[in-house]
């Protein structure tokens, strides 16, 4: 308990905690949280070691550890696995839907947040009002007649007119684009600016689309860092949206779903293929963890 006797903020003070009833609060959630931690985590390391174990020791008896857990023997299945399951198309692919994903999501979003918050044209009280009221539209309303737009873009009719988006990433970087809790987000950060920051620069010259790149974008960094790990992250595990408008081996997760039904490939090889697909994110995680629960907690405070 030395670590904390200079705690004044949280449930439990420094104080509290040296009574019995603080010591007894504090080891039931300490207690709690190493059990969740181990839930959470063990499914986790038993699929990485797994996929360094032969095929016939998986079916064999239950071993949580290889029995061959060598450097040489694990750089093997490392190799053999990437050399077997051709991930390298599916894995540019979905890098390349995952930038342009979050592009479209700072540049369209910010615009939309910067539009209600400091520009605010005519009619843009009725435009945030629905743009609020789009949050109550359960998913599963849009799914048809999004997937109707994308086949005659933007017409949505059977009159032929329009272009065909399917089988390209522009469904997922627009509907990337057209998120209405960023809008709202970014709104909230440029409301918490000084106006003198867009008058001081209209007044040195400054456009609109200057303005908002140069000034009110790079004040908005612990919203784009937390939009950064959020998209990249659902974009990276999106499987529902590539499975309609995209070729079956086009990303990583539908490239891992037909692996399922692939009798050629080992179960082995297949967990491994896993922990590829689990690679970025936990790069990204690892990465950004600490910028954005920082971030939050600067976005959320004014002044």
């Amino acid at each position: 308990m030395k670590r904390f006797e200079h705690k004044q903020t949280g449930i439990l003070s420094s104080s509290d905690l040296k009574t019995p009833y603080g010591k007894f609060l504090y080891w039931t959630f300490f207690t709690i949280l190493a059990i969740v931690a181990v839930v959470a985590v063990v499914p986790a390391i038993w699929t990485i070691l797994t996929s360094f174990k032969d095929t016939q020791e998986i079916y064999a008896a239950f071993s949580f550890f290889p029995q061959d857990m060598s450097w040489g023997k694990m750089a093997e299945r490392v190799t053999e696995s990437w050399n077997a399951l051709q991930l390298g198309d599916s894995f540019i692919n979905t890098i390349v839907l995952s930038i342009g994903s979050l592009v479209f999501r700072i540049v369209v979003c910010g615009f939309g947040g910067y539009v209600l918050s400091k520009l605010k044209p005519t009619g843009s009280k009725l435009l945030f009002t629905l743009v609020v009221w789009t949050m109550m539209m359960p998913s599963q309303i849009r799914m048809v007649p999004n997937y109707i737009s994308y086949l005659h873009f933007p017409f949505a009719s059977d009159n032929g007119f329009g272009v065909n988006l399917l089988d390209t990433y522009w469904p997922m970087w627009l509907g990337a684009g057209a998120d209405t809790f960023s809008v709202l987000l970014f709104k909230n950060s440029f409301d918490a600016l000084s106006s003198s920051y867009v008058e001081a620069a209209k007044i040195d010259g400054c456009s609109n689309y200057g303005v908002f790149f140069r000034i009110m974008l790079p004040l908005a960094m612990p919203v784009i860092i937390y939009e950064s790990i959020g998209v990249l992250s659902a974009a990276w595990s999106d499987f529902f949206t590539p499975l309609l408008v995209l070729d079956k081996n086009a990303v990583v997760p539908l490239k891992i779903y037909r692996l399922q039904s692939d009798t050629s490939v080992q179960m082995n090889t297949y967990f491994m293929a896993l922990v590829f697909a689990s690679i970025p994110p936990f790069i990204i995680f690892a990465v950004f963890q600490k910028r954005i629960l920082g971030g939050i907690n600067i976005g959320g405070v004014k002044g």
